[in-house]
């Protein structure tokens, strides 16, 4: 099923490895999984396992084996799903990798690679999580913020936002926070972040068959309320995020300050 102009959709932040954090328990629940993202118009996924959890159990160097095992048993079931090897970073993971740990988990071009980090969910000071996107630009690697509608304490933060864009980071809003699956208020700021243009793609953060792919609810709810041209945020733009890479800019005076 292709979308918009020829471009099939692209979910940059989804939990597809089997066994490995809180998404599907087995490789039947990748399958299925990967089932529902292509009868939602997907043809390639970037597996984003929380970091956390591979470092709990010690699996991070086995990211790359656990992918083609996926990549295998689609290939075997006939499932037409392209699937990359990445993860989704908190920023209290971030002192435990090295540059090359990184490296093995981040998208794009040389010169231009850039990590998944996500917005926490808990807690109310985002300092913590702005200096580790500082620092992650340090290191030479661009950022793309997931999910930061679902992060109260980032969103009210004055400034926060816009110096984060300022600092070339990118943002991804979960579909499910559009179809007010996380609450009318994530649902709200969601939206408005589409509606500034402040989105870079859009995903499902799928973790299992029973939260699966949203792209195609996502739309209809940005559809609902006036927003019509959003289909680039799941196709287009995605896929010009993982073939052009985003740039380490220096993070702002500001931003670093504070």
């Amino acid at each position: 099923m292709c979308h918009g102009r020829g471009v099939q959709r692209t979910e940059l932040h989804f939990h597809l490895l089997p066994g490995v954090d809180d998404g599907p328990a087995d490789l039947a629940g990748s399958v299925e999984l990967a089932r529902l993202a292509v009868a939602d118009g997907t043809g390639l996924v970037t597996a984003t396992p929380h970091v956390r959890s591979l470092l709990a159990h010690d699996r991070l160097g086995e990211l790359r084996a656990r992918v083609a095992e996926v990549v295998g048993a689609l290939r075997a079931a006939a499932v037409p799903l392209a699937v990359r090897t990445g993860a989704e970073l908190a920023h209290e993971d971030l002192p435990a990798l090295a540059d090359a740990d990184l490296e093995a988990i981040a998208q794009g071009p040389p010169g231009r690679r850039w990590v998944l980090i996500e917005a926490p969910l808990f807690g109310d000071d985002p300092a913590g999580f702005l200096a580790a996107t500082g620092e992650l630009r340090a290191r030479g690697f661009g950022t793309l913020i997931g999910h930061p509608e679902r992060c109260a304490a980032l969103m009210e933060a004055p400034g926060a936002i816009e110096a984060e864009l300022a600092a070339g980071a990118r943002l991804q809003v979960n579909g499910s926070s559009l179809t007010g699956y996380h609450g009318p208020l994530t649902q709200a700021r969601g939206i408005a972040l589409v509606r500034e243009e402040q989105v870079a793609a859009i995903a499902s953060d799928a973790h299992r068959p029973g939260r699966g792919p949203v792209l195609s609810a996502a739309l209809a709810a940005l559809a609902a309320v006036g927003i019509r041209a959003a289909e680039a945020l799941v196709a287009e733009r995605p896929r010009a995020l993982l073939a052009e890479g985003i740039p380490a800019l220096p993070r702002p005076a500001r931003a670093a300050a504070a």
